[in-house]
């Protein structure tokens, strides 16, 4: 079997989230069953909310073949913007962290988007839209940082409309934006931003939301019960992938279950299957 690539999004300063799939991606079962994970996706997202910002950043650092795309969160830690009201530990982990100024390397020049070309994979945190098509002549720079694909995200309304936390779009826009950058069928558009898995195909123009009907079973992995979904790649269609939310852990105290989610590609036989995965854990919520 071929390498597989692991996918990430909103780890959220949660570095016992990020162990954790790193102890069940790295696992002889994992490997077994998905191949051994020759890449690591970073969908954005690792800062705020969470305590441990400087752990995260360092474990992927540590890491080899991990490749990062930026999220809004980090861009808001990056540009002193206040998105969301962290408690005080993570706060303060926050402050510290940027203090130290030993965030810059990582962060410094990192893109918003990722493609792999032989793979027909776009990522983008958000969205995949190109922001200059979207952005009002006279948008000041607030408004203009909320069309990036950082901030990008799938609309639930059935129109697309621009708000506070962002440019909602439909999936037909993504698809028409992605199809631009492949020029064929048989691409997946993977992302991450709002905390629910969600998959959108589009075939023959027609665009179905097929979470519910993908195989889903229960498997165990490094003595863990995980959620397995899976989404088999087919030539003639184009697909839309939601992770969901890896680090819950600065989420808990709002009522949010202590779930992580991630996912695996893999390709084998010419054939690419897209795994979402999730898994369960009990801890105490800080609040």
């Amino acid at each position: 079997m071929a390498g597989s690539i692991l996918l990430l999004s909103d780890l959220h300063a949660d570095i016992l989230a990020l162990n954790d799939i790193l102890e069940i991606a790295g696992s002889d079962a994992f490997s077994e069953r998905y191949g051994p994970v020759e890449k690591i996706l970073n969908m954005g997202d690792l800062l705020e909310r969470g305590h441990h910002p400087r752990e995260v950043v360092e474990r992927l650092q540590g890491l080899d073949n991990v490749v990062s795309i930026i999220g809004n969160h980090e861009e808001a830690f990056l540009l002193g913007r206040k998105i969301s009201t962290p408690d005080a530990l993570s706060l303060a982990a926050h402050q510290d962290y940027k203090a130290s100024g030993a965030y810059e390397a990582f962060f410094d020049g990192m893109p918003r988007t990722y493609v792999d070309q032989p793979r027909l994979l776009f990522a983008a945190h958000g969205g995949p839209l190109d922001p200059a098509s979207l952005i009002p002549g006279d948008a000041d720079f607030e408004t203009t940082w909320h069309y990036a694909q950082s901030w990008q995200r799938i609309s639930e309304t059935g129109s697309s409309y621009m708000a506070h936390d962002g440019y909602h779009y439909l999936p037909d826009e993504a698809f028409a934006a992605v199809k631009e950058v492949f020029k064929r069928d048989g691409f997946v558009i993977v992302c991450g931003h709002d905390h629910r898995e969600v998959v959108y195909r589009q075939r023959n123009g027609v665009v179905e939301n097929i979470l519910d009907k993908l195989p889903d079973q229960f498997i165990e992995l490094q003595g863990r019960r995980i959620r397995e979904k899976q989404l088999e790649v087919e030539e003639d269609a184009n697909y839309l992938v939601r992770l969901g939310i890896g680090g819950p852990e600065g989420y808990l105290p709002r009522g949010w279950t202590d779930r992580s989610y991630f996912g695996v590609l893999v390709e084998k036989a010419g054939r690419r299957t897209v795994y979402m995965m999730s898994f369960d854990r009990q801890r105490l919520a800080h609040s």
